[in-house]
């Protein structure tokens, strides 16, 4: 499913390419409408999130679109930074049970999906110009040639490819067009930070076009690590980043579009400390360590001791390599097909591989407590067949499909414990079939009614290579070197379902649009692949489905000034798959953890104040808690907070257009991001040390701009105030030490750019 955009910025004129469904015709760099200097109107905004043009303040569906423009005026170059700028979403980075430095862990309403195993998928689906990407390993994108990125909220379950059942978010590539450009600019900040980006536009004949885009994004870790090879800083950035598009179009009727993409990504490792020990924790590896060092779990002062002297929120003591070097690939291609005026059809082909390596020290000292490494390889094929149409003289628009989905690969980790070693992981299969038909009928002029339905298969498959190395030996532990932890064979986990959706939409006036809908989302079952306990096959756990209900108001009016958005919504959460770890295993592992009710609001709006002045903000509200728990967790309750979902999310942003004739164009500008308190630990189960409270992000910046365009200037200050905020923590039973990853703190920039 693909979700373009054309959206006209009407104080920075964003180039952002129509959908090729509904643009035919070779397309020049958009020159939207201006605003007027003194800033009275709002751009207009049209979306194709139902795979037809409609404004949005037209079309009934929760979500926030941010074009590369807006990311790039507040100097924004990682796709992660969406979270600042959309209600009700967390969208982080987090190296859960491994080091990979690049993993995304998305979370809409409540929904989403902390770990990037193959034996659980994404709560949340990410596409890149229509394509789903099936791993989270590598999805944190650096902005390159990103035209917009935009966030969908609630299940979609019926145009969507796979694995909804939060929302999706859907970025957008410039396309290339008939004019000759180019762009190229160059960042420099905080840790000898250096980002450089260039971007180039050709036509090479009347019907063949093509764009090409790299990018360079480096800057030095922040986290000391004085055993490290070298000394080198833990979450440094090392990527680099190649783009190309090639854009056919023959006839009026036919639009080819192929892409491809590679990136590199090297890092010295996730940034993350360790700053205590649970007292509680008697029976852990490190209070072992500690008793046969002479000591205790909290008193101990050996040589061999795990103690204070490794705890640090700035430092990690850890001899272990730890790195994540990561390759990505794709490459896709649409044909879009206009068979009659009221029919037109599409196919979208993709292939992505993913291979890489990733090492951690996760007791962050020179005691051998936890040791993982992953070898990670992912490749996945997708193809979508589509047929969008419309009848009745206009009054029923309708899109059908059918979708597959082939994704396999191997995640072998090799890991020491300190009382055993073991091979763990294996090799995975997953398969998705699905067909789809959606319609909106036009009852009135005034009211819509949109109905869809969805028909999944998904179907996983496991092949555990999992055995003992080494064990510390009697009396503690002595298991046979090459003892199996289960059968080596496949295990298959299939599941079918059907996901309805009904949507009533109104026009009360002209600028006002009220709408509700009920939709289903669905998550396919999967498999634990990190065992330590002999079983007779691995654990598997059951899909998880909501029930959602959603009701919302959107208005545009006051002469084009005032953008307004509100929606409320009630969803019932069943089998939620949840990562934990407690006592019971040494390593996480999923389960069906019980049901859950997520109720709450989003209330977007952008207000075109006067004499250059513009606003805009917006305030999320997710409350989310279980009503009811099975008993395959230690430590969760009724009380339990999501994991990395905070209740109150809220932005707000204040720009000023000062217009200086000849000098050029300055536009100074202040953002404050609110997030209330959250539990930060990946592994699901609360604890007060691994909570983060409230906190409150203020970024300031100013950008100025030639008269003609051409050349630009930006200097900036992210997190002024130095809010040094838990991104995520970790912490096992088994082990005993609470990890945690910090933010970077504050960080300043400058930018210069060019282009023609």
């Amino acid at each position: 499913m693909s979700l373009m955009l054309d959206t006209a910025r009407a104080q920075t004129g964003a180039e952002v390419a129509p959908s090729p469904a509904t643009q035919k015709k070779p397309v020049a760099p958009a020159h939207p409408r201006r605003a007027s200097a003194n800033g009275t109107r709002l751009e207009e905004v049209t979306v194709t999130a139902r795979r037809r043009t409609e404004r949005i303040e037209r079309t009934p569906i929760s979500m926030t679109t941010v074009t590369g423009t807006q990311f790039a005026e507040r100097g924004i170059t990682s796709i992660a930074k969406i979270q600042n700028l959309a209600p009700n979403i967390s969208f982080g980075n987090v190296a859960a049970s491994s080091g990979v430095a690049n993993a995304a862990a998305i979370f809409i309403r409540g929904i989403g999906q902390t770990d990037f195993s193959f034996g659980v998928d994404p709560g949340v689906g990410m596409y890149v110009d229509g394509v789903y990407v099936g791993s989270p390993v590598g999805s944190v994108l650096n902005m390159v040639d990103i035209s917009s990125v935009s966030v969908l909220r609630g299940p979609q379950g019926t145009l969507f490819g796979r694995n909804t059942i939060g929302g999706a978010v859907a970025v957008t590539s410039l396309q290339p067009n008939d004019h000759l450009s180019a762009r190229a600019d160059v960042k420099y900040g905080t840790a000898n930070r250096i980002d450089t980006r260039a971007f180039v536009n050709v036509p090479l004949s009347s019907t063949l076009f093509a764009n090409f885009s790299v990018g360079s994004f480096m800057q030095d870790g922040y986290v000391n690590a004085p055993y490290q090879k070298d000394e080198r800083k833990l979450g440094s950035q090392d990527t680099r980043v190649f783009k190309g598009a090639l854009r056919w179009h023959p006839i009026d009727k036919l639009n080819v579009v192929l892409r491809g993409d590679w990136t590199r990504d090297r890092s010295n490792g996730a940034p993350f400390v360790t700053t205590g020990v649970n007292p509680t924790a008697t029976g852990s590896m490190i209070a072992l360590n500690n008793a046969l060092a002479g000591g205790t779990l909290t008193n101990c002062t050996a040589a061999a001791c795990y103690n204070s002297r490794y705890f640090s929120k700035n430092t990690n003591y850890g001899t272990g390599p730890d790195y994540s070097n990561l390759v990505n690939w794709s490459t896709s291609g649409t044909i879009d097909y206009e068979l009659t005026p009221w029919l037109d059809l599409k196919s979208i082909t993709a292939y992505r591989k993913s291979e890489g390596q990733f090492t951690q020290d996760r007791d962050a000292s020179p005691v051998n407590i936890n040791f993982v490494k992953d070898f990670y390889m992912e490749k996945q094929f997708s193809e979508e067949f589509q047929a969008n149409g419309r009848a009745l003289n206009n009054r029923l628009h309708y899109s059908t499909g059918v979708y597959y989905f082939d994704q396999s690969g191997y995640d072998i980790n090799p890991v020491n414990f300190y009382v055993l070693s073991l091979l763990s992981g294996g090799d995975f299969r997953d398969r998705n079939y699905a067909a789809y038909a959606q319609s909106t009928y036009a009852v009135t002029r005034k009211f819509n009614v949109t109905v869809g339905v969805r028909y999944t298969e998904d179907n996983k498959s496991f092949l555990p290579n999992q055995y003992y190395i080494s064990s510390i030996g009697a009396p503690i532990l002595s298991i046979p070197p090459g003892t199996r932890i289960v059968p080596e064979r496949w295990y298959h986990n299939n599941n079918a379902r059907w996901t309805p959706m009904v949507n009533l939409s109104y026009q009360v006036t002209p600028e006002l649009m009220a709408y509700t809908t009920f939709s289903q989302g669905f998550k396919g079952g999967g498999f634990t692949q990190r065992l330590t306990n002999i079983a007779p096959s691995p654990p598997s756990f059951r899909p998880e489905s909501v029930n959602s209900f959603e009701g919302g108001l959107k208005f545009y009016g006051l002469d084009h000034r005032l953008r307004v958005s509100a929606a409320g919504f009630f969803t019932f959460y069943d089998n939620v798959q949840l990562l934990v770890a407690d006592a019971t295993h040494i390593g996480p592992y999923y389960t069906n953890a019980g049901k859950a009710h997520i109720s709450g609001f989003e209330l977007e709006s952008q207000y075109a104040l006067g004499d250059g002045w513009t606003a805009s903000g917006s305030v999320g509200l997710t409350d989310a808690h279980y009503t009811s728990l099975t008993n395959s967790v230690q430590g969760l309750t009724l009380d339990s907070m999501f994991v990395l979902v905070s209740k109150w999310t809220a932005n707000l942003g204040l720009s000023k257009r000062i217009d200086m004739g000849r000098y050029g164009v300055l536009t100074p500008r202040v953002d404050a991001v609110y997030r209330s308190r959250y539990n930060a630990n990946v592994n699901a189960i609360m604890y007060n040390e691994l909570i983060q409270p409230k906190y409150i992000l203020v970024n300031l910046g100013a950008r100025w701009a030639s008269e003609s365009g051409r050349y630009n200037f930006s200097a900036g200050l992210d997190n002024a105030t130095n809010e040094k905020f838990m991104a995520w923590g970790s912490y096992s039973g088994s082990f005993g030490n609470y990890q945690k990853s910090f933010d970077r703190g504050r960080q300043w920039f400058i930018q210069g750019g060019v282009s023609f």
